[in-house]
Parts: C-alpha cells; structure tokens; sequence
C-alpha cells in the first residue's frame, strides 16, 4: 500500500499541510533550519514510496495544470506548418508550467469524460474545431483558444489571409501580370484561410480593374497542368499553399514549363522546405511560432479569470518573401523554347 501524507508527517514530526507544502515545492524562506526540514521531509517521501495522488492534489488546487487539445485528424496538427505552431504552443504553456494533453474527438473515446470531468484547465484547437467539439466552445464551460482558425466570437490567433492574399496578387500584378489564376488544389480541406486568401486576391485583381480576369481553380495537378499549357493559359499563379507549389513546380518542370519564365508562381507558407525548391519559392507567410506562443498567453491568461475579462483575438501580420519564382512578365516562348530571355530578381513592389 502506497505511503500518505499523513504517514510522511508523523515521521518527520510535521504537519501534514507542511508535508503538502514541501512536496509541491511551495517552500517559503532560505532559512537553513527550514531548509533541512524540507530535506528530511523529502528523504522520508522517498524511502516510504510515496507516489502522488494527482487527481486529489487537481481537486485540491481546483487546477490540473494541463490543457487539452482536441482534433479530429491528426493532419491538422502534424502536418507542416501546423507541427511548428503546436510546437510552439506546448513550449510556451511549459514556460507556464502547464503540460498539452492531446485529446482525439472521436465517437470512440471519452474526451467529453476529460473535457467535463475537470481533467483539463482550458481547451486549444488548432485550424479547425470538430462539429462534435463544437458544443464545448459555444458553452463557454472552459477557458478556450483557436489556433489558426475562428469561430463565432471566440478567442483566437489567426494570419492575415485576406491581406496575403492581396499582397501576392499586388506583388504579381506589380510585376506586369494580368491573367493571374488562384489554385486551390483539389486535397485541401475546407478551412477558413482558403476564402479569405481567395477574397484577397479578388480584390486586388478588382482594384486593378482586372474583376473580369479573375480565375479560381479547385481541381486536381493534371487538370491544371493542361490548362497551363492550353491557349490563352494565365502567365502567373498564386497557390493556397506550399502543396499547390510543390506539385506544380514539378509538374511544370516534367512538361517543359519553365518557372519563372513561362509562370511566375506564389504560395502561401514560407518554411524552409521551399528555399530548397529549384527555383526558391516566392512565399506569403507569417511566424507560425509567435501564433503558438501568443495562444498560450491567451488561454492561460483565461484561466482562473472571469468571462467578463476575456482577452482580445489576434491577427498576425503577413510578410511577402520574394525569392525565384515571380518575374516580370515576359513575352511567351515560341512552342519548343522553354526558356526565353534573361530574367532578372524583381525587388518587393508592395513596401
């Protein structure tokens, strides 16, 4: 049978709050008389085998120390750049000396036994909130935070995605392009950011008075490839994300479309996996660790206050990376020649 707290303070001729106290580590004072009293009090702990009973020193405290982040797919959070903010998220809760409990939603499993049973302080979704998860945020039963994603009025940390995807568009368009295509491909799962980088785009297309050069495809690698190389196909594209780029980069280079010559190509997540692209990617991105360390001081900042104090939602900047693959427009190669004239690096256009 395992050692109490009590057994602990009849040997070391304590208190058992005392005991309590030290084995927490809320040890006041430097005195040295205090100092080889707490000593004793930990020998004794360790020589009776003393484990501590978590879930009564959570009801004691009123506090677990943990949050628990709830998913459905486990994509949405380990796949790139979400992996960075999660990583970031947890490190920055440690600081705060709270631990990340992942917690599936799942028809299988008992998150609402955790969720409701007190089991966590607050509650963290990254990019999307699951439909059966919805009923916990709306209640508002526990302190939450939405990480890249929104709902309703919730506390959140979102990018800029209307802005970055104004700025890809400005930056092509600065470049003397005018039938730019956005691409979404046909794998992406619905999300907030995909309308609101697409709304970005329209409006500065419309705000150049090209409204009737707008183009948004949602289809698979093939079929963008083949209108890329059909008549009057568009001579720059802007990518939802780093997916879109890597895929058509390839696709382009197995059909001899050369990029930038041929297509100036932009998407969204700048991560280092796409400065090793030949050429580099051309990217709008934000810092995905500062949208993890800002949600945890958003979510611990909840607990423990009242919902009257609930803090402001976030929205981080966007930042356009010029790199290799945008170019000034240039006259289309003839059938057979890929490569066309020199090419130079065009600076930023939007600062």
């Amino acid at each position: 049978m395992a050692a109490t707290i009590e057994q602990i303070a009849k040997r070391a001729g304590v208190s058992a709050s005392t005991v309590a106290r030290v084995l927490r580590g809320d040890v006041k004072g430097v005195q040295k008389r205090s100092a080889m009293k707490s000593a004793e009090i930990l020998r004794i702990s360790d020589e009776l085998g003393y484990s501590p009973d978590w879930r009564a020193r959570a009801l004691s405290r009123k506090r677990t120390h943990s949050i628990g982040l709830l998913y459905s797919n486990p994509q949405w959070i380990f796949e790139d750049p979400m992996n960075d903010i999660a990583v970031s998220f947890t490190s920055a809760l440690q600081e705060q000396n709270y631990d990340l409990r992942l917690i599936p939603v799942t028809d299988s499993s008992d998150w609402r036994e955790l969720v409701y049973g007190n089991a966590v302080d607050g509650l963290a979704f990254l990019l999307e909130v699951p439909e059966q998860a919805k009923e916990v945020v709306l209640s508002d039963r526990l302190p939450v935070v939405l990480l890249g994603g929104k709902m309703d009025d919730r506390v959140h940390v979102v990018p800029d995605d209307v802005s970055g995807g104004y700025m890809a568009a400005r930056h092509l368009l600065g470049l003397g392009h005018k039938k730019i295509v956005f691409y979404i491909a046909d794998t992406i799962r619905p999300h907030v950011s995909v309308d609101e980088r697409r709304q970005g785009y329209e409006q500065a297309m419309a705000k150049a008075g090209l409204a009737d050069q707008i183009a948004v495809w949602h289809c698979d690698t093939d079929e963008a490839m083949g209108r890329l190389l059909g008549p009057d196909a568009p001579t720059a594209m802007i990518g939802y994300c780093h997916v879109e780029a890597l895929r058509i980069s390839h696709a382009a280079w197995s059909h001899g479309l050369a990029i930038p010559t041929d297509l100036s190509l932009v998407a969204f997540n700048d991560m280092r996996m796409v400065e090793c692209m030949t050429p580099p990617l051309t990217t709008v991105g934000f810092d995905t660790a500062e949208l993890g360390r800002i949600g945890a001081n958003l979510l611990v900042s909840q607990i423990g206050t009242s919902k009257e104090e609930k803090p402001s939602s976030v929205m981080l900047r966007q930042k356009l990376v010029v790199r290799g693959t945008t170019a000034p427009l240039s006259v289309r190669p003839s059938a057979g020649n890929t490569f066309g004239g020199e090419v130079g690096h065009p600076k930023d256009l939007n600062k």
